[in-house]
């Protein structure tokens, strides 16, 4: 079901967030995948489990550089739970697009004060490549939604405060939530976890984009019923994630 929504999304560069190591990725690639995707990087991260982010990018899209920031400290600690690697890719067209993949801490015990710590990190790292004329791409599981509608999730405030030159994608036109707000289980608004944000220059390439929650089921019983699911998923054992996935078509 995972590789399902993987082809049915079809995007040119994913993200993927809990992945053991980089050889489960790539034979996961060639096996279940087709060999759809020419490249398959991961950069082991700080989680003592293993569970780390990972990026796959098609044929003529290339990964020019990789920065690490595992080793990233404030003055409280080791800033990231896993890492946030920053790809330097460069499009078929030339485009160069700093693309930066994150896992935030965990809602378990609460973990509020850590993503705080991560957003704001992240959002030192854009600022500095904005600076440069960079186009980036932050995206992952952000573990954090807002309280309700109108509002943002209180401690990824770094990401979209204090005139952030990063776009989140549930604010760009015709980008399409669905009939729920979230991404994850229920899909509620505290459940939007996921996110993907463009830089302002990125902006005028943006053509559209959607939660996809076709393999999603979550924790309840019956399937449900705000959005449509694989018909041949029946259960949640089965499901592609408890995350929803999320993309943008971008013309670059």
């Amino acid at each position: 079901m995972t590789a399902r929504v993987i082809q049915d999304v079809n995007a040119d560069i994913i993200g993927i967030v809990e992945a053991e190591d980089r050889p489960s990725l790539v034979r996961f690639n060639q096996e279940l995948l087709g060999g759809l995707y020419r490249h398959v990087m991961l950069v082991d991260g700080n989680d003592e489990r293993g569970i780390d982010v990972a990026i796959m990018m098609r044929n003529n899209f290339e990964i020019k550089s990789i920065r690490s920031n595992v080793d990233t400290e404030d003055e409280t600690g080791t800033v990231f739970s896993r890492d946030c690697p920053q790809y330097e890719v460069h499009t078929p067209n030339g485009t160069v697009v700093h693309v930066l993949v994150n896992h935030f801490k965990s809602q378990s015990g609460g973990g509020g004060a850590k993503r705080q710590r991560q957003a704001a990190q992240v959002r030192r790292i854009v600022d500095g490549l904005v600076a440069q004329g960079q186009h980036v791409v932050v995206l992952g599981d952000l573990n954090e939604g807002p309280a309700a509608a109108g509002t943002q999730a209180a401690n990824l405030s770094a990401l979209f405060d204090n005139n952030s030159p990063l776009v989140d994608c549930y604010s760009l036109p015709n980008f399409q939530v669905g009939n729920r707000p979230g991404t994850f289980d229920s899909c509620g608004w505290r459940n939007r976890l996921d996110y993907i944000l463009i830089s302002q220059s990125l902006q005028p390439a943006f053509r559209g984009g959607r939660v996809f929650r076709e393999g999603l089921w979550g924790t309840r019983v019956t399937r449900p019923t705000n959005w449509a699911t694989y018909p041949d998923m029946t259960q949640s054992s089965e499901q592609a994630s408890d995350h929803a996935a999320v993309f943008v078509d971008l013309n670059i």
